[in-house]
């Protein structure tokens, strides 16, 4: 009986598809290891159609909410409240008066926009300044005012921003001290101007030798109308005959 020899091609083939065979055994268990069956990924995983009813809280994906208690634990994006704006002005630059009538200090105003319909803002000057009464003692009821406007119309009555003080020598000068007024309002939407006026005092001469006028503006968040839930009418099922 005649012994058929495999040629060399066909023996290198038999020989890597047993080595496949033998590996494939050897490794399939960890293999599998590795794989979930439909039913258990079923259990561990979200499907998509799945996830877009879900919510996923800030903790992480093993906690879910549904959508209506989602709706109450987090604010809409139309609901939330706008970001605060801030707008500030300062100068180094001396301005002296000595009038009873009111004036603008130079430069000293702000420009900006709020976007809401109704925003709280706070008005803070802060200022160096001095207050004297050459002629004579001053008395305890002089001081020099400052008068904040917002878009031209006063925010309150004129404030007393630095007491009157002596005039001192020529040696020894009124010590110029930091004064600070702070004042509240609410704004519309839209641009607005803050400026600062010096009210005027009969008598005292007036020296801002610094100053910083900085405003910042709250925007309020508008009210979100809940939506209404469908209700059945009743009596709209339709009866059996």
């Amino acid at each position: 009986m005649l012994k058929k020899r495999l040629s060399t091609p066909r023996a290198a083939t038999v020989i890597v598809l047993a080595a496949v065979v033998a590996l494939s055994v050897t490794v399939a268990p960890s293999i599998a290891a590795s794989f979930l069956t439909p039913q258990q990924a079923s259990q561990k995983f979200v499907t998509k159609q799945k996830a877009s009813k879900t919510y996923l809280t800030k903790s992480g994906a093993s906690n879910y909410l549904t959508k209506k208690a989602a709706a109450n634990t987090y604010v809409a994006k139309k609901g939330a409240a706008l970001p605060p704006v801030v707008s500030i002005a300062a100068s180094n630059t001396l301005f002296s008066i000595n009038s009873s009538t009111a004036g603008y200090v130079p430069t000293a105003f702000t420009a900006f926009a709020t976007k809401a319909n109704a925003s709280t803002a706070v008005i803070t000057f802060s200022g160096t300044a001095s207050c004297t009464n050459p002629a004579k003692a001053p008395t305890v009821d002089q001081a020099c005012p400052i008068t904040i406007l917002v878009d031209g119309q006063a925010a309150a009555s004129k404030v007393a921003f630095a007491p009157a003080t002596g005039e001192g020598t020529s040696s020894k000068p009124a010590a110029a001290l930091v004064h600070t007024i702070v004042q509240t309002t609410v704004l519309g939407k839209g641009g607005h101007t803050i400026q600062i006026q010096y009210a005027g005092a009969s008598g005292l001469n007036f020296q801002l030798k610094s100053w910083n006028l900085a405003v910042q503006a709250y925007p309020q968040a508008e009210e979100v109308e809940a939506e209404a839930t469908p209700t059945t009418p009743s009596g709209s099922g339709s009866a059996k005959q």
